[in-house]
């Protein structure tokens, strides 16, 4: 059995320099050697990040792995102009490029961590193996609970042609999600092939959709015992999804209910918590 290759994935922009910054010095202090980190960046945004730049980080550019069909207009900020399908919402377009790194890098396992959260304590991914198998995010008792969910499964199942579950127990978003990287291949051939045409193009025009939701529903109901994963029903990052901002205290409460198994920490960009009391609080 090979050792694994592994590499953490983070989409960035202007927009969240401060805290994509805490999240490499995170890795850079607390990830263990090894483990290279992509920053996924918008051309316009190259200048800005490069000098956070260190060995084990790399920039990779947006134009440069999405079709080049897909473009940004100046002055429209919510949606990226399409030569072959209708205005592809911003929120859509990121998805795409998530989905588009598989094929731009070469590490086995890839783990997506978003720009607005960062590591507290020693990681090595290479510590939740179980015998060649890595973590898939698999929260059950989940019906009814998260809006959107049922919805983003259906569309999932449609793409992967699948039967559309009425109603879904299962979750699979969450922070720190981990990709292998060749089931996130043979996941969007798969679209490919149901489809007709490429997988880019089956997914720009969607009103509603999740990347997290495609490649868990592939490995769940495709995959099953041959994904390379094991089921994790924990979700191991302390999270605020809140949009009110924590002062001092509320940061104080909030480290105060982490538990042992949080080796990250999240908190949501748009609750625009100051980076500065961030830093005093959690260091």
């Amino acid at each position: 059995m090979k050792d694994l290759s592994y590499a953490i994935v983070t989409p960035s922009f202007r927009l969240d320099l401060e805290r994509c910054t805490l999240l490499v010095e995170s890795v850079s202090r607390w990830v263990a050697p090894g483990v290279r980190h992509y920053l996924v960046i918008d051309r316009r945004d190259v200048p800005m990040f490069k000098p956070m730049l260190r060995p084990g980080t790399e920039l990779i550019v947006v134009e440069e792995i999405i079709p080049n069909w897909l473009m940004r207009i100046p002055g429209f900020r919510r949606f990226w102009f399409s030569l072959r399908t209708r205005p592809v919402k911003n929120w859509i377009l990121q998805q795409i490029v998530k989905l588009s790194v598989p094929a731009a890098v070469s590490e086995d396992v890839l783990l997506y961590a978003d720009s607005d959260m960062f590591f507290i304590a020693p990681f090595d991914p290479r510590g939740l193996e179980r015998d060649g198998k890595v973590p898939l995010l698999f929260e059950t008792g989940q019906r009814g609970l998260i809006p959107s969910n049922d919805y983003w499964q259906a569309v999932a199942s449609r793409l992967l042609g699948l039967p559309v579950e009425s109603e879904s127990d299962v979750n699979y978003v969450g922070n720190v999600i981990w990709w292998r990287r060749d089931n996130a291949l043979a996941a969007l051939q798969r679209v490919q092939e149901m489809s007709g045409k490429g997988w880019q193009r089956a997914i720009a025009p969607l009103p509603g959709f999740s990347e997290y939701i495609l490649y868990g529903v592939f490995c769940h109901r495709l995959l099953g015992t041959a994904s390379g994963h094991w089921y994790d029903d924990r979700n191991r990052t302390l999270s605020y999804w809140g949009t009110t901002p924590l002062d001092l205290k509320g940061l104080e409460e909030f480290k105060a209910t982490r538990t042992a198994h949080d080796h990250s920490v999240m908190i949501s960009a748009k609750s625009k918590t100051s980076i500065e009391d961030i830093r005093k609080v959690f260091g």
